[in-house]
């Protein structure tokens, strides 16, 4: 296998940063908030509740405040992430 490549001591490049089960969980509930707002708008044509537009934000504080950092936590909130978003997607679809 090749070698991964880091930066010097002192100094983190956005690779280290994405090394970080915080800023994955981040990146992915960033995505979704995004990928919901679109989709509410110029797929569905429906204006989202303040509660469920927000659902993949609070589930990212849930994370933060569980401050559980450990490969199955994270993976499991990501799943919770997205599955909430397609649920809020989904009924306001109905």
């Amino acid at each position: 296998m090749g070698s991964v490549m880091h930066s010097p001591p002192g100094r983190r490049t956005w690779w280290d940063l994405i090394d970080d089960p915080q800023v994955r969980v981040a990146l992915v509930t960033a995505v979704c908030l995004l990928v919901e707002a679109v989709v509410a708008k110029n797929v569905l044509d429906v204006e989202l509740g303040v509660l469920s537009q927000l659902a993949p934000f609070w589930i990212f504080v849930a994370y933060l405040v569980t401050g559980r950092r450990d490969r199955a936590s994270e993976l499991a909130f990501i799943a919770a992430v997205v599955l909430t978003t397609a649920a809020v997607l989904v009924l306001y679809a109905l």
